[in-house]
């Protein structure tokens, strides 16, 4: 899906990703993304990923990283990984602007999943709107993100409840190739001119 140097914008999150090696890239044995943060308030939640490992590599920056409940400041040179299954958030702690590597093995359907979360998170939804757009999103990649603290199969539930109630009301996931020019998403200029 991706190819290496495709950059996305993620306007929720305040965060640039820019592809260094795609899934294909690897033979799908792992995706690396460079990650790059605003300081100030991350709007992220914390979650898991039920098949992957993340590597998280610090470039710049401080990295700050809970997992499982444990608090992690990581500097530049720094890397920690994140078993699968294991409930993390990464953020920005710094004053800086914070620059990371996150590798994901397997590589998966990450990809597709962050190329559709982006796209919801660069549109103007709010609230319940936002929340069952996502909802749509994360019941389509069970295997690649588990946002709730609940057992897992409560937690498919609920999505598949909230995903249903979206769709009810006809909020789609937006297309990843419209809004190239708003987002600067690099990876949506290529799809709109193949």
């Amino acid at each position: 899906m991706f190819s290496k140097g495709d950059e996305l914008y993620d306007k929720r999150f305040g965060e640039r990703y820019l592809v260094l090696e795609a899934a294909r890239d690897s033979g799908g044995e792992f995706v690396r993304i460079q990650d790059t943060a605003a300081p100030g308030p991350s709007r992220r939640q914390m979650s898991a990923h039920p098949a992957q490992r993340e590597r998280f590599e610090v470039l710049s920056g401080t990295l700050g990283l809970t997992v499982e409940g444990e608090q992690h400041l990581l500097g530049p040179g720094d890397s920690f990984v994140v078993e699968p299954g294991a409930r993390h958030l990464p953020r920005n702690t710094g004053d800086g602007e914070l620059r990371f590597v996150a590798e994901m093995r397997p590589a998966g359907r990450f990809e597709e999943f962050l190329a559709e979360i982006t796209a919801v998170n660069n549109t103007e939804r709010e609230g319940l709107g936002y929340l069952l757009t996502v909802a749509r999103v994360i019941d389509r990649f069970p295997d690649v993100e588990h946002p709730t603290p609940l057992p897992r199969a409560l937690d498919r539930a609920l999505f598949a409840i909230l995903a249903a109630g979206g769709k009810l009301l006809g909020l789609r996931i937006p297309p990843k190739s419209t809004t190239p020019a708003e987002t600067g998403n690099r990876s949506e200029r290529a799809a709109n001119e193949s």
